[in-house]
């Protein structure tokens, strides 16, 4: 049997089979907005036997000629290939004519295959997805298309999602659409932001009819219109403005009557979206408002692409008639009919469905992929700056390193800074203890948001066990701390208890200085014996008066000299005896008995 050849046919399929290995004979591509695009091809082996692992995950190229002398490209990868029978028995064609259907795919479509958990840092919505795209080798336009600016994020968390989910719920969360570009050879990613980045059709005025006609021309046309709301507000909150609430509101009206006052409320604390508040509420809007005006068609207009506008030059509705639009969705199906082997085409049949809105409105994609919930607590490692053994900003935030995090990056960059929770926060007062570098940290997520993680507690490990040793010392609790920078084993603070009983011991330890301050009256009793060493000088000042009581005797010894020193009078008294000495010098003796010896004794 002939080998057929596709040169002069409307649809043909390029493969690394070589030139007609396989015959195209019918496919469906579908498109849509912010959505991949996915091809559905049926071929036929022409003449050889065709290996399935020589097409799987191969480039390919599809031609669609417009009827203009130029050509429409689909530019794809090999996905999915089925062997669905022989076209032609062997025995008859005496060669390979099996029938195969390709699904054909957009190169980005393998970043779902690729599961992670990473943090980016100091990095906008276009520069993570264009490094995310460059990791899988897939062909991005950040640029051309887009007008708005992006801030940093300070910390985006992509968790157990692929990186093609990541990516398009970044996209939806700032409101950016994409679509794809197609050349012969490639195809790319666009992005875009504004209703300003449409371009025309190349059939870019169409009429409606709806007959027959061999001419370009749309033959089914429906108009629908859909509620939505007319309000969206979007409230926050900010850390460093607790009082504040950073809240966005935009209303627009609905084209329903009386549905423009139904309001969208939507609460959400992630830090990046505090300064857009109002922004991201205006996004969230035109998103729930995109489809209001939709209509539906059918055409045989093969450059009918998403994201390319058309006019609607005649309509038997005349308000519709001039009307520009811009498309959303496209399902083109291309079939030729020919007899196995033959060169000529028998018949042939290339149509589309689409979806369209008004040229202005700019299509942002709708929040479809939710973000990732981290249930329950994390541990994590406490990372700090440089040499650091404690590292916190003003607000007491520390940085740490989620056991998932498989980045090199070891420091304070390892995280955005993590606010660590205390059993009491007053304003300029409570109770804070810091994380320090190295430890192991729970850590949990506002609203299972990986966005925002709060460090709740910390926990020991085999390589920071416990300051007593267990469970031989199970009975002791309390705090104790290690100096810091290069404090050892023998350098801390301690507040320890001993609850066993019959050894009971509340033990203070201050490795230099102890500073106590009573702002009124302060009371000790010691049930039993205290004892005081001062292994220094001691000092003592009362600024008023002192007074000791002991029922018992007092001894005081002193190794060298003692003085007593008194402004006004001194007095020693015992009994019916004593002795008085007065500043003005006079001195006063009394006593039943006076006695005075010495082996010298001189009365002047």
């Amino acid at each position: 049997m002939q080998q057929a050849t596709q040169d002069e046919n409307s649809i043909r399929i390029d493969t690394p089979l070589g030139k007609d290995a396989l015959i195209l004979t019918r496919f469906v591509y579908r498109e849509a907005l912010s959505h991949l695009f996915s091809i559905k091809a049926e071929v036929y082996s022409n003449g050889r036997d065709i290996k399935a692992d020589a097409l799987i995950g191969k480039e390919v190229t599809i031609t669609l000629e417009l009827g203009d002398k130029t050509q429409r490209y689909f530019h794809a990868v090999v996905a999915d290939v089925t062997a669905l029978g022989e076209r032609v028995t062997k025995a008859a064609a005496e060669a390979e004519y099996r029938d195969y259907s390709l699904q054909l795919v957009a190169s980005a479509w393998y970043m779902q295959h690729r599961v992670n958990s990473r943090i980016f840092r100091k990095k906008n919505v276009l520069k993570i997805v264009e490094q995310l795209a460059g990791e899988h080798g897939v062909k991005i336009d950040v640029a051309s298309k887009i007008q708005g600016s992006y801030p940093d994020y300070d910390f985006k968390v992509q968790y157990e999602e692929s990186d093609l989910d990541f990516i398009q719920r970044l996209l939806q969360h700032e409101g950016i659409f994409y679509y794809f570009e197609h050349s012969q050879s490639s195809h790319k990613l666009i992005l875009a932001d504004k209703a300003s980045a449409y371009e025309p059709c190349s059939q870019e005025q169409v009429k409606y009819f709806s007959g027959s006609l061999a001419e370009p021309h749309i033959h089914l046309w429906q108009q629908a219109l859909v509620m939505a709301p007319g309000k969206f507000v979007q409230r926050g909150f900010d850390l460093k403005k607790p009082t504040a609430l950073p809240t966005g509101e935009v209303s627009k009206g609905s084209l329903v009557s009386g549905h423009a006052e139904y309001e969208v409320f939507n609460y959400d604390a992630e830090a990046d979206i505090h300064p857009r508040a109002n922004a991201i509420a205006g996004l969230r809007l035109e998103a729930l408002q995109r489809d209001i005006n939709r209509r539906k068609g059918a055409s045989n207009c093969r450059s009918f692409s998403i994201g390319k506008t058309f006019t609607l030059t005649e309509h038997d509705d005349k308000a519709e008639a001039g009307k520009q639009y811009v498309l959303t969705e496209v399902v083109l199906t291309a079939a030729i009919a020919s007899q196995t082997g033959a060169n000529k085409v028998a018949s042939q049949d290339i149509s589309n469905t689409f979806y369209c809105v008004p040229k202005a409105v700019a299509y942002r994609p709708q929040l479809t992929i939710a973000k990732p919930v981290i249930t329950g607590v994390q541990t994590a490692t406490v990372t700090c700056r440089g040499g650091e053994e404690i590292s916190v900003d003003e607000l007491g935030r520390v940085t740490v390193k989620f056991h998932w995090d498989r980045s090199e990056v070891k420091d304070h960059e390892s995280s955005c800074p993590i606010r660590v929770s205390q059993n009491w926060a007053g304003k300029n007062w409570g109770a804070f203890f810091f994380p320090r570098r190295d430890q192991e940290v729970l850590v949990e997520f506002l609203n299972g948001d990986p966005d925002q993680p709060v460090i709740i507690g910390a926990v020991y490990n085999s390589d920071h066990m416990p300051p007593y040793t267990l469970p031989a010392d199970k009975t002791q609790s309390g705090i104790k701390t290690r100096s810091t920078k290069d404090g050892g084993a023998a350098n801390f603070n301690e507040l320890r208890f001993e609850d066993k009983k019959g050894e009971e011991l509340f033990y203070l330890h201050a490795e230099k200085d102890f500073e106590l301050q009573v702002e009124h009256n302060q009371t000790d009793v010691v049930a039993n014996d205290r004892t005081t060493t001062v292994k220094g000088n001691d000092t003592e000042t009362v600024n008023k008066d002192r007074k000791n009581t002991v029922d018992g005797s007092d001894t005081l010894k002193v190794g060298k000299k003692l003085l007593i020193d008194a402004g006004d009078a001194i007095t020693i008294k015992t009994g019916a005896a004593s002795i008085s000495m007065k500043s003005d010098g006079s001195i006063d003796i009394k006593g039943v008995n006076i006695t005075i010896k010495g082996s010298k004794v001189s009365i002047n």
